[in-house]
C-alpha cells in the first residue's frame, strides 16, 4: 500500500483529524497542480484561472465530497480512486466556468447585454467546445463508462497516456486504442450537433 492508500484509508478512520487531510494535500498538491497546469495549457486564449486556483477549488470540492459521504473517504480507496475524483472535480469546475462565461456573452444573470473585458474578447470558441463536449460526453459514459473516464482524464485533467494508463490499470496500447475510438465517436457526435445549434 502506498502512502496516499494510507491517508485514505485514516481518513475512513478518523474523519474529523484536520491533520490528515493536511497531510493529504502535502502529498497530492504538486501533482494536482501539475494536472491543472496541464489542463489550463490547453484552454482559451485569456483564460483567467491559474493553476494554484483551479487545485485550491478541486481541493474544496474533494473536502466536501469527504464530508458528505456517510463513511468519509468511501469510494476513494486508492491513488487511482482519488485522481479519478480530482480529475472529475476539475472537469466539473471547467465546466462551470465555461457556462457562467457562455451566460455573460449571451446577457448575464439578469438578461441584459454586458460588456466583456479584453480577455474575453480574444477567448476562442474553447468554452463552447467545453460545452459540447461535456453534452456528448454524458450520452458517451452511458454507452461506455471506461472510454468516457479515459476522455476526461487527458482532456480535463491534461493527463498523459501513461499516466492514464497507470490510473486505469490498462496497458498503453488499451488506452491509446480507446482514446482514437473515444475521440472520433465524440468528434461525429459533436459534429452531428452543430447544425441544430441557433
Amino acid at each position: 500500500m502506498d502512502n496516499l492508500t494510507n491517508i485514505l484509508s485514516e481518513i475512513g478512520r478518523s474523519p474529523n483529524s484536520p491533520e490528515i487531510y493536511n497531510r493529504l494535500l502535502g502529498l497530492v498538491y504538486e501533482e494536482l497542480r501539475l494536472m491543472a497546469a496541464r489542463k489550463l495549457r490547453s484552454e482559451a486564449v485569456g483564460q483567467t484561472l491559474q493553476s494554484t486556483a483551479l487545485v485550491h477549488e478541486v481541493w474544496l470540492r474533494l473536502l466536501d465530497s469527504f464530508r458528505d459521504q456517510e463513511q468519509p473517504g468511501e469510494g476513494l480507496q486508492n491513488r487511482r480512486h482519488f485522481f479519478g475524483a480530482a480529475s472529475e472535480a476539475m472537469r466539473r469546475i471547467l465546466i462551470e466556468r465555461a457556462r457562467y462565461k457562455k451566460r455573460l456573452k449571451r446577457g448575464g444573470p439578469d438578461g441584459k447585454r454586458q460588456q466583456l473585458c479584453e480577455s474575453h474578447k480574444t477567448a476562442n470558441p474553447i468554452e463552447d467546445d467545453v460545452l459540447d463536449l461535456h453534452a456528448a460526453l454524458e450520452v458517451f459514459e452511458k454507452i461506455d463508462p471506461v472510454k468516457a473516464q479515459i476522455v476526461k482524464l487527458k482532456f480535463f485533467s491534461g493527463l498523459t497516456t501513461h499516466e492514464i494508463a497507470d490510473a486505469t490499470q490498462l496497458s498503453v496500447a488499451t488506452v491509446e486504442r480507446y482514446w482514437v475510438y473515444a475521440r472520433a465517436w465524440l468528434y461525429q457526435q459533436m459534429a452531428e450537433r452543430l447544425p441544430n445549434e441557433s
